[in-house]
């Protein structure tokens, strides 16, 4: 896999897959970080994160979708719901591949890693989820430990990585893992005049000047996902 010289330099931007997104962070993550995703389940983070490999497929970047959690038959089909993502499979094994794993073939974090070293360097990696790797962990201690030396491992080989995390109630994750990355999104529900409405928040996100833990509306329809910059009081 070629690495374009932006890559190299390791300084800029890659866009998020929505405008209204990389308006707000300045044009996009910031290249060599990782960004933690987190939100209950159906709030979007899986359609979220096809959405920031296939936008980037659609621009020639190479981009990997790690799922512990879907096959990629199951991850095409969800890209066939929208149609945004409807491009996937003409991407497939060029600028994108998905790759899911079984939980029983992974020993560890280390292992995991390993798995990771044998692919070509990305501009773009998701991985679905860290609740799951957390499983293969002995104890908290060596899940934090192994989560650390991930997140080192990611910022040497990949343009931004984004890395989800199930969360039951609010945006607090189990073992902290928001303070180990560079950024950190929320996704959300909220009651608004008696309906429930997705949305979306940045908690933290280091190079960029942002307006921290202002809610704004996430939409999800058939055309696919956009951040609409309404913000939500």
């Amino acid at each position: 896999m070629k690495e374009t010289k932006k890559l190299k330099e390791g300084h800029g931007r890659i866009g998020t897959g929505m405008n209204e997104l990389d308006r707000l962070l300045g044009g996009g993550f910031p290249e060599r970080t990782v960004i933690l995703l987190t939100g209950a389940p159906g709030t979007g983070k899986t359609i979220f994160g096809l959405n920031y490999v296939v936008q980037g497929a659609a621009r020639g970047q190479k981009g990997c979708y790690v799922s512990l959690n879907e096959t990629r038959e199951e991850l095409l089909r969800a890209c066939s719901g929208f149609r945004s993502l409807e491009i996937a499979p003409g991407h497939m094994e060029k600028e994108l591949a998905f790759a899911d794993m079984r939980l029983e073939d992974i020993d560890d974090i280390a292992h995991f890693v390993s798995i990771l070293e044998s692919y070509p360097n990305l501009d773009r990696l998701v991985i679905d989820n860290l609740n799951k790797l957390l499983f293969s962990a002995p104890s908290e201690k060596e899940f934090r430990l192994g989560l650390s030396s991930l997140i080192r491992f990611l910022k040497t080989r990949v343009g931004c990585s984004l890395l989800l995390c199930e969360t039951r109630d609010g945006r607090e994750t189990e073992n902290n893992e928001a303070y180990d990355c560079d950024g950190v999104l929320n996704l959300s529900f909220l009651e608004v005049e008696e309906k429930p409405r997705r949305i979306l928040t940045i908690d933290k996100m280091r190079y960029a000047q942002i307006d921290a833990r202002v809610p704004r509306e996430f939409a999800i329809d058939r055309k696919g996902i956009r951040l609409t910059g309404t913000r939500i009081i």
